[in-house]
Formats: structure tokens, sequence, C-alpha cells
């Protein structure tokens, strides 16, 4: 099952009938055409439950919701220091964790890193293990897209200044205790949410 996040709600596209077989929800919809997909749209923004959808197919279902929409990935990671704190940053008014766009030919794991680095100013951080993959959509410059966004656990073992990179509109970035966590949540993205939960229940 895949979770979209559309305008920070969730919209979930189950992928096989294992994901049905799982599921206790009235907010099940099957969609083939364009005019269900409005529907379910339309259902999506107005609704405070969580909507499912099924197709004939999840390629063509994928498809019929973003073929249109430029594909950008983004990567970046829960970073952890020696005193077990968490690095958070503020982008936008908004917390946040350190990610952005992995340019052409880079590889991800490599675009996770240097993303960190030049977001908070440090060096050397290094990768534990994958977490997640979110997914959410945006507009830029009139273009849809769709951003998935691949993310890390990783460890940070020096103790450099943190300068939070201005230019990418982030005016803060922090080291945070466990216990602090849940009050940056209140003013955080759905996507940060799920990314701080796969921490919590990282085993590594």
């Amino acid at each position: 099952m895949y979770k979209v996040f559309i305008k920070n709600k969730p919209l979930f596209f189950i992928e096989n009938d294992e994901d049905i077989s799982i599921l206790n929800s009235d907010f099940v919809y099957f969609i083939d055409n364009e005019n269900d997909r409005e529907s379910v749209l339309e259902k999506h923004a107005s609704s405070e439950n969580d909507i499912y959808i099924q197709g004939s197919s999840f390629d063509e279902l994928w498809k019929l919701f973003f073929g249109q929409y430029k594909t950008v990935h983004a990567a970046g990671g829960v970073v952890i220091n020696n005193k077990n704190q968490v690095l958070f940053i503020f982008r936008n008014g908004f917390w946040d964790l350190p990610k952005g766009k992995v340019e052409d030919d880079e590889a991800i794991e490599v675009a996770a890193i240097r993303e960190v680095e030049e977001e908070c100013g440090i060096r050397k951080a290094t990768i534990i293990s994958k977490l997640l993959v979110t997914y959410h959509t945006y507009d830029t410059y009139g273009e849809n897209c769709i951003k998935p966004s691949h993310w890390y656990l990783m460890q940070y073992d020096g103790d450099e200044k943190l300068l939070p990179q201005e230019e990418e509109g982030i005016t803060n970035a922090q080291w945070v205790n466990r216990g602090d966590i849940a009050s940056k949540m209140s003013n955080t993205f759905g996507s940060i949410i799920d990314v701080i939960g796969a921490f919590k229940n990282n085993k590594k």
C-alpha cells in the first residue's frame, strides 16, 4: 500500500488484495476513470476519514492520478548524535527534517548525506539504515509534482556548530532531545510524523 500526502492529507493506494484484507474501512473506492478520480479527490479534500482506493491495475491507477506529474526524488535523514539527540530544522514556518532533491546521476544515499550536511552545516554524517520512503504532491510554477522522499537513519559524531542553510528557507537547526520531539510534531507535516514513527520503531 502506498500513502501519498495531497495537501498534507493522506490518500491510500491499494496495491493488491492483501492490502484489502487488512482494512476495516467503509472508505474504499474502486477507481478506473477520470470522473472517479475527481470524485474521490473531492471526498479526500472534504472528509475527515482516511480514504483508500484501488483499481483493476495498480500501475494504471497510479498513472491515472500521477501520470501527468513530474517525479522529483528527494533524500534526507533522521540524524542522531552522541547524546542521542535528533537533528531538526525549522523551514518556512514548520519543523522539518533535513532533506533535499537528488541531483541527476547522483546516488540516493549520497544525496541524503549531502543534503543533511548542506542544510545543517555539518560534515561526515554516516548512514546506519534505510527507514522508509514517503510521498507527497506539490506544485511549483504551475507544474504538478510528486516527490518520493527517501529517508535514512544517520549517525553524526562531530561537534560542529549547526549552520542552517538560510537560502533554502531554513532559519533554525537544532539538536532535540527525544523526549521533546513530540512538541515539534504539532507544527510539522504528516509525512514527517510518519518518518519519526519509523525512527521510533527502528531496531537498529
